[in-house]
This record gives C-alpha cells, sequence and structure tokens, in this order.
C-alpha cells in the first residue's frame, strides 16, 4: 500500500456529527487523486415505474464493485440513491475505469438501464475553483461514513465529464 493509497485510511474518525460542521475537520484530497461518479439515466422515471429498488440496488453496486475490487484499500465514497461518487488514489484510476465500465455493461444487460461512469482528476476540479475535501464521520467504531465537502463532488456528477 503507497503513501497516498493511505490517505483516507489515515483520516481521523469524527464521532461527534456535529464536528462535521467545523470545516477544519475537512482535508483536501490529495493530488492527483481521482474522482468517480455515476448515476443512472431516468432514474425518476425508473422509480415511478415502481423500480425503486433495482435503482438503488444498481446505485449501491458502484460501492460495492469497488470494495470488491480494492480489497482491503480504503476509500471514501458516497451513496447517492441513483448513483455513487467515490475518489481513489491515482495508482487505482485504471482499476476503478475497469470496473465501472464492466458494470456500466453488466447494468445495462441485465437490467436494460444505462449507468453513467465517469472519472476526473481532482486537479480538474480544482482548476474550476472547486475543491473535494472529506472527513470521516464514525456512527460506531466500526463503521464509518466518508462526509464530503468543498462543491467538487457535486459539480462533477453534473460537469461534462470524460465518460468511461
Amino acid at each position: 500500500m503507497t503513501r497516498q493509497d493511505r490517505f483516507y485510511e489515515q483520516l481521523p474518525k469524527h464521532g461527534a456529527f456535529s464536528a462535521l460542521a467545523r470545516p477544519e475537520v475537512f482535508v483536501p484530497l490529495p493530488q492527483h487523486w481521482v474522482v468517480c461518479c455515476t448515476d443512472i439515466v431516468a432514474s425518476t422515471d425508473l422509480i415511478a415505474a415502481g423500480e425503486y429498488k433495482t435503482v438503488n440496488m444498481v446505485g449501491a453496486s458502484v460501492i460495492a464493485a469497488m470494495m470488491n475490487t480494492l480489497g482491503d484499500t480504503a476509500f471514501p465514497y458516497s451513496f447517492g440513491g441513483d448513483g455513487a461518487s467515490f475518489a481513489v488514489a491515482p495508482e487505482h484510476a485504471g482499476t476503478a475505469r475497469e470496473t465501472l465500465a464492466r458494470l456500466r455493461d453488466w447494468v445495462r444487460d441485465e437490467f436494460g438501464i444505462t449507468l453513467r461512469a465517469a472519472q476526473m482528476p481532482i486537479e480538474r476540479i480544482r482548476a474550476e475553483g472547486l475543491n473535494v475535501t472529506v472527513a470521516r464521520y464514525a456512527v460506531s467504531e466500526d463503521a464509518d461514513y466518508a462526509m464530503f465537502s468543498g462543491g467538487g463532488l457535486a459539480w462533477g456528477r453534473v460537469s461534462e465529464l470524460v465518460e468511461i
């Protein structure tokens, strides 16, 4: 495991949710990290048609696929219902790209759903005057969640990303 690989693992865990209201607990992603975003096309229509469980399962499968691929490597991620976003060290960018491409194809073939998947280097987001910062919220000793700030993740989900 490289030093960059351990960035998220080494972030302090904050047990008090109120601590996340303080900007200083959020740490910028390291240089050269890659932000990946996914989104189900026409998810609102699918949910209206009663396919909400499938939409949620496909969105969560992004995180599961990356966790399976990266094994014990901790990385920050966020579930968005109809997709997910996450960030990885530069040495995992190719792996993330391949995993998301395979997942996108599986979702299309298995469910007839279009899953958009894209990735962007953190430098591209910062060039827009935004950032991606992250903190860890520990709900218990064994469970914690990434909390993102800086506007870059939200911008990345709706911007003209380089699609995988």
